[in-house]
């Protein structure tokens, strides 16, 4: 059994797994599925998925809250949360695979919205700092992540255009 430790998150309790013995092939296969990941060896994975801690949320529990400073990097596990605006306006639901703090990790701003548990769910979280130092030591790692994060703000950046062409050709002007 791993090491529990307790810790209070938007006022709610929840399980927090120091370690990621019996839990880290589970992780990396996540992490091999993820767009994110992709280019990495096997031991480039095994190396960020050591960074790793995963948590538990229980169903209505903020995994992420908007403007936080925290930029750390969260992968779901398990389960579903839903990206919510401060004004509680759902803007997407994620599920396993999905990727939670790109852009804080990118730029180190506060968060940009709130990410709510649906239910339970398990996240893996690699502190920033870890992988920043990480990427600073492995200059490959650092491309292949740095990369794909580009590709995935690229493909969002498109999306948002053609959204907003779509809005101005209805008058939304």
């Amino acid at each position: 059994m791993l090491p529990q430790l307790e810790e209070v998150v938007s006022g709610r309790r929840m399980a927090y797994n120091e370690h990621l013995e019996e839990g880290s092939l589970e992780v990396v296969e996540v992490l091999k599925k993820n767009y994110l990941f992709q280019g990495l060896n096997e031991g480039q994975l095994d190396s960020v998925v050591g960074l790793a801690a995963v948590k538990e949320f229980n169903g209505g529990d903020t995994i992420v809250r908007q403007f936080d400073r925290n930029s750390d990097l969260m992968l779901i596990l398990r389960g579903l949360a839903c990206i919510k605006t401060f004004s509680d306006e759902t803007l997407a639901e994620i599920g396993e695979g999905s990727i939670i703090g790109e852009v804080s990790l990118i730029d180190d701003q506060p968060r940009s919205a709130n990410v709510v548990s649906v239910g339970g769910t398990s996240v893996a979280v690699i502190p920033s700092a870890r992988l920043r130092e990480l990427m600073d030591q492995d200059a490959s790692t650092k491309a292949a992540l740095m990369a794909n994060i580009a590709r995935l703000l690229a493909q969002r950046l498109r999306t948002a255009n053609i959204q907003l062409d779509s809005a101005l050709a209805k008058g939304g002007r």
